[in-house]
């Protein structure tokens, strides 16, 4: 390549080049007669689990009774393994809605977390942990699996835990989205973008940890900065603390084109306001509608996108910035039949989560306190309690 013209790319950055290729993409689909509306066709969705009777993603009720699941290892899984606070990756028809709102049947579903590692510390008062050299901050919205006992404060250094989040590249850190125990594994994995790689040392960073890759397998030929990679590494450090990456896994899949597309995530890249990504993927906003306006669009930000995937863009119609509050307030939905109860204890389980119902604003409709017992359907608002390790109601509607 012609030194000036590397030169000029180089001081763009990744982030704007990988933008205006993405542009320069869209320019020949459309040349080609492509664009919105032509193309795959279905629904494509990723974001954390916020309910289930399906499961709802994106504030979309996906039927996955027939659908294949999968883990990032391409392993067919139970759905009973779907969790709240997973990060998901959802094919499906069409979107439908009507009064009771979003829904799709789902075909396949795939969960993938982001770190699998040895708790190094634990900060209660920051509310963050460190797992394998990342910083994990604990969200409005991340769920604790109830063996963690006392939630964060019950994490002890040593302990093998598996970390879904989204990765926040304005602070360098992981907001998680769950956090659950694990048995010891065959090697640690780790998911997150590149911060810095050294080819001819065979080191990379990601987060704040440094990296050796000298005998790694599945090296990817494109690996750069802010590339999206999965990796499986060995489970005892060197004497410099860097671990050892075993193997390298897919980092970011490409979803195809798509008719529908929706994501919820933090943007991981920013050029401007109508060009961006969320969690790794290209977006196109230019001629996307806002509905709560542009304030807040920044690297970090929190994001619900809506468009058509494109040559893997996501050409979006619509782009809402989610706030703290906001997420806090939407809190998580539960839909089925109730499977135990604990009078004493004043909680219920539903989908396999535990859910308490003494909240002093709790609301209920059709039915009373007296109306919760096993077999009972039910439909249930509820936001984490103090640890995380259960849900609270805000509202129980029964029905009849």
């Amino acid at each position: 390549m012609n030194p000036i013209r590397t030169s000029f790319l180089q001081r763009l950055g990744p982030q704007l080049v990988r933008g205006l290729f993405a542009s320069l993409l869209l320019v020949l689909i459309a040349g080609c007669g492509g664009g919105v509306g032509s193309g795959g066709t279905g629904t494509y969705a990723a974001g954390p689990i916020t309910g289930f009777g399906s499961i709802i993603v994106n504030g979309v009720r996906f039927d996955e009774s027939s659908a294949v699941v999968l883990d990032d290892d391409d392993a067919t899984r139970s759905r009973s393994e779907l969790k709240l606070g997973m990060t998901v990756e959802v094919d499906s028809d069409a979107i439908r809605s009507d009064t009771s709102g979003r829904m799709a049947t789902a075909s396949r579903v795939r969960f993938g977390s982001a770190i699998v590692g040895p708790v190094a510390g634990v900060n209660v008062a920051a509310g963050t942990v460190s797992v394998l050299g990342q910083t994990v901050k604990i969200a409005v919205d991340t769920v604790f699996d109830e063996r963690i006992t006392g939630g964060l404060a019950g994490l002890g250094v040593g302990q093998v835990v598996e970390v879904y989040a989204l990765y926040d590249a304005a602070n360098a850190r992981y907001n998680a989205t769950r956090v659950e125990p694990r048995s010891t594994p065959a090697q640690w994995t780790l998911r997150g973008p590149v911060a810095a790689v050294d080819p001819v040392a065979h080191t990379l960073k990601v987060g704040g940890a440094l990296f050796n890759y000298a005998t790694a397998t599945g090296v990817p030929s494109d690996l750069a900065v802010a590339s999206i990679v999965r990796l499986r590494l060995n489970t005892t450090a060197d004497a410099g603390g860097r671990y050892a990456v075993a193997s390298f896994g897919a980092g970011l899949r490409n979803p195809g084109d798509r008719d529908e597309g929706e994501l919820e995530g933090l943007i991981t890249g920013f050029v401007s306001s109508v060009s961006f990504q969320v969690n790794g993927l290209a977006v196109d906003a230019a001629s996307a509608s806002f509905p709560a306006g542009k304030t807040g669009l920044r690297l970090g930000a929190r994001v619900d996108v809506k468009g058509t995937l494109r040559a893997g863009v996501l050409v979006a119609t619509s782009v809402a910035v989610e706030t703290e509050a906001s997420v806090d307030d939407r809190g998580f939905e539960i839909h089925g039949a109730i499977a135990t109860v604990d009078a004493a204890a004043r909680t219920f389980t539903l989908r396999g989560q535990i859910i308490g119902w003494t909240r002093s604003d709790l609301v209920l409709e059709g039915g009373s306190l007296a109306d919760i017992a096993v077999g009972r359907v039910v439909e249930v608002n509820a936001r984490p309690n103090a640890d995380r390790t259960r849900l609270d109601a805000t509202k129980i509607q029964f029905e009849h």
